[in-house]
């Protein structure tokens, strides 16, 4: 098989898991008492393949751009984007948790220690 055909299977198999791992995390927010451990599993397990996503449609794009092109990220954008993240699953973390008070700064905490777990399973 060639490889810009390999590239495309990897996405398509990274965004099912990355969409399956979104329906999980989806349901539980639905549920009113989610043990805490439970949903930061899912969230870890979630991130990892929203990395896994991403690579794998930068990796597929190289291959759809012309030679002459170059397909950059920019230092800034990456950021942004871990700070989304970070954000994101801090607020599932405290909605999962029934949105105490006071807790912020520790939901802030274990959604970068998700975010960096994460990153470091897929090799970022």
């Amino acid at each position: 098989m060639d490889r810009p055909r390999e590239a495309q299977q990897e996405y398509r198999k990274a965004f099912q898991e990355f969409a399956a791992k979104v329906k999980q995390v989806q349901t539980l927010t639905s549920q009113e008492h989610v043990d805490p451990q439970v949903m930061q599993t899912a969230l870890l397990e979630l991130e990892r393949a929203h990395v896994n996503y991403n690579l794998s449609r930068d990796r597929w794009a190289q291959f759809l751009l012309s030679d002459e092109q170059e397909f950059i990220v920019e230092a800034g954008d990456t950021e942004h984007a871990h700070d989304d993240c970070v954000r994101t699953i801090a607020e599932l973390l405290w909605k999962g948790a029934g949105r105490p008070e006071g807790t912020a700064d520790e939901d802030w905490r274990k959604a970068e220690e998700i975010v960096k777990q994460a990153a470091a399973a897929v090799g970022v």
